[in-house]
């Protein structure tokens, strides 16, 4: 059987890679603050009804393997917008 412990100096800490989140990140930040956000919402949107069902039934499925629901989709206005 391999090592699984990870290297020493290893970048992957845990269960995540701290500079690909922080890419991830300011990725997003970037998108955020470049393009509309409403609009590219808008746009995200199900086209038909058949693709409407079929989104829905994903969410339903990872809602079903997720350990607990996050309590800020009940209270959005709760989400600190100054993080940015």
């Amino acid at each position: 059987m391999g090592n699984d412990q990870p290297k020493s100096g290893s970048e992957v800490q845990g269960e995540g890679d701290y500079k690909a989140a922080r890419r991830y990140n300011e990725s997003t930040r970037e998108f955020i603050k470049d393009n509309d956000v409403t609009e590219a919402a808008r746009d995200a949107e199900p086209e038909t009804a058949a693709e409407e069902q079929q989104l829905e039934r994903a969410e339903q499925a990872g809602r079903e393997r997720a350990k607990d629901e996050d309590p800020l989709l009940d209270h959005p206005e709760q989400i600190n917008r100054n993080s940015k």
